[in-house]
């Protein structure tokens, strides 16, 4: 029976979905030979496929704040996973007469390039309703925003990925809330210097090479222990804490260190305030050997693309 069927390739800019590009035949035989046939004709296909531009329902708002036609390959993706995709070939479809559910073959066009192992027949019910309408955001690539003349400016990269909450939270009184995000942040800074280690302490390594403790009352093994009891339970006791093998930590607010807060037999107190600027130091310190050793920089930017924050956070409207 002969029956029309469609190469489908999404064409990809990099990370973007621009256009559609197909090749529409019309074919007897059964539907194993047909997906055959499509597979067959993949490469000719492509150098004579006709282009579609995405419906005005699917747009990205660009870094240069400009609006276009477009969708992002996370969104795709979730759309392929979800199997309603065909949604942005309705127009084709409708074009060509085509019926429900045609027998097609979707094959990302990336970069001037096939991608094989994306190629798969669309057979299956969807997995839920078709997205009729998406907007994304996509914002500023890190890198353009904190590269200045000087170089590259980490300390203000840091400053507002990590350090903005942290103050938000203090000026609102969060006190709870500012320390997580604090102790939060150090995981992640010592991620960004040592990478996934195992078998080695990671947080304390950097607060000992980067931070100086010596004028607080605290010590780098304790705030480790107060940061699993705060992180994971929200309470000061940990495990050590419990087996009084170390010192259960308590935390005060004040514009400077109060000598009379020094604690009791089982607690140690220490103003949050002072344990804000001696992190925040060391993150300086830490930025200085950057410049002083240029084989840590590939490291730290194959592992900070990784890192989510609120402003590298792409935004999605339904």
């Amino acid at each position: 029976m002969m029956e029309k069927i469609i190469n489908i390739f999404p064409i990809f800019e990099g990370q973007i979905l621009t256009c559609i590009g197909f090749r529409v035949h019309e074919i007897d035989g059964t539907d194993e030979q047909k997906i055959e046939f499509l597979k067959s004709r993949m490469e000719e296909d492509v150098k004579e496929m006709a282009i579609a531009l995405l419906s005005e329902k699917f747009t990205i708002k660009l870094p240069d704040g400009t609006t276009v036609p477009g969708l992002t390959l996370e969104r795709y993706n979730t759309l392929l996973y979800n199997g309603t995709e065909s949604i942005l070939y309705e127009g084709i479809f409708q074009a060509f007469g085509f019926p429900e559910n045609p027998l097609q073959i979707s094959t990302p066009f990336v970069d001037g390039k096939l991608k094989f192992d994306k190629s798969l027949p669309v057979e299956s019910e969807p997995k839920v309703p078709f997205t009729k309408k998406i907007h994304e955001e996509v914002p500023k690539h890190y890198l353009d925003e904190f590269m200045t003349d000087k170089g590259f400016a980490l300390v203000d990269l840091i400053d507002k990925d990590f350090f903005g909450a942290i103050r938000l939270t203090y000026n609102q009184g969060h006190f709870v809330s500012c320390l997580k995000l604090l102790l939060s942040a150090v995981d992640s800074i010592a991620y960004l210097e040592f990478g996934d280690v195992r078998n080695k302490n990671i947080f304390q390594e950097w607060l000992i090479k980067y931070c100086d403790f010596s004028k607080l009352p605290i010590n780098e093994e304790e705030l480790w222990e107060y940061r699993n009891s705060l992180l994971h339970m929200t309470n000061s006791f940990s495990r050590k804490v419990l087996k009084e093998l170390v010192r259960r930590l308590k935390f005060y607010v004040s514009h400077e260190d109060k000598l009379d807060m020094t604690g009791d037999i089982q607690s140690k107190y220490f103003n949050i305030k002072s344990l804000i600027e001696t992190i925040s130091n060391g993150i300086s310190k830490w930025a200085e050997t950057f410049n002083d050793d240029k084989t840590k920089v590939p490291a730290f930017f194959d592992r900070y693309d990784l890192i989510i924050s609120d402003s590298r956070y792409s935004r999605v409207i339904f």
